[in-house]
């Protein structure tokens, strides 16, 4: 999953900066737990400093997969329009997939050696996690006649050994996008957002 999130996040920005046109609207976000977890994660506390007992199990928000839904309807749409001929190189080094997944991952395991990846909560329990990280993330790719802002915010939802919600971390990262630049600036904002929630983990999680 986190390997098709990275190739979304860089084709949806990547591609928007190589025409004027729209192409299909991002994702309509909705509340981070819904379908694995039976209440608002708007209750969840932020910042608030959290024991997690290891392994860790990680579970993707629906954010995520409507994100990557997204990515796809829009790589169709600008496949049918662009001539390859038009890419812009620039754009796309600088959504390499293998850099969000590094950086991504380096942070997670950083405090969380044995973490993986589980489906849900039910998974996590069975497969003997002590705790759990939910992942969620809103990505707005910058809008070439619009906002040319690239914004990231990836929240880290923290579950205690009895799988209840106990804290929210947080990372924001953007980047203002000049008329005439061909660097929609994911990796800058991808830097940003992470260097503020590895923070906060180092401050606020034991």
């Amino acid at each position: 999953m986190i390997r098709k999130l990275i190739v979304a996040a860089g084709l949806a920005s990547a591609l928007a900066a190589l025409a004027g046109c729209a192409g299909p609207p991002p994702p309509t976000y909705v509340d981070a737990f819904k379908g694995v977890y039976n209440t608002s994660a708007a209750s969840v506390p932020a910042d608030k400093p959290v024991t997690m007992r290891q392994p860790v199990g990680i579970i993707f928000s629906q954010n995520v997969e409507a994100y990557i839904g997204f990515v796809a309807d829009t790589k169709a749409y600008w496949a049918s329009v662009i001539p390859t001929t038009l890419t812009n190189t620039v754009a796309v080094a600088d959504s390499d997939p293998t850099y969000f997944a590094g950086r991504v991952l380096g942070v997670l395991k950083s405090h969380f050696p044995d973490a993986q990846q589980v489906h849900d909560f039910n998974q996590a329990v069975a497969s003997g996690k002590k705790s759990v990280c939910l992942i969620d993330l809103h990505m707005k790719p910058l809008e070439p006649y619009g906002d040319r802002t690239t914004r990231v915010d990836i929240d880290a939802y923290l579950f205690d050994a009895q799988m209840n919600p106990v804290s929210k971390l947080s990372g924001h990262g953007e980047h203002a996008v000049p008329f005439g630049s061909g660097n929609p600036g994911i990796q800058d904002s991808i830097d940003q957002a992470l260097r503020a929630l590895d923070a906060r983990m180092a401050a606020l999680v034991h």
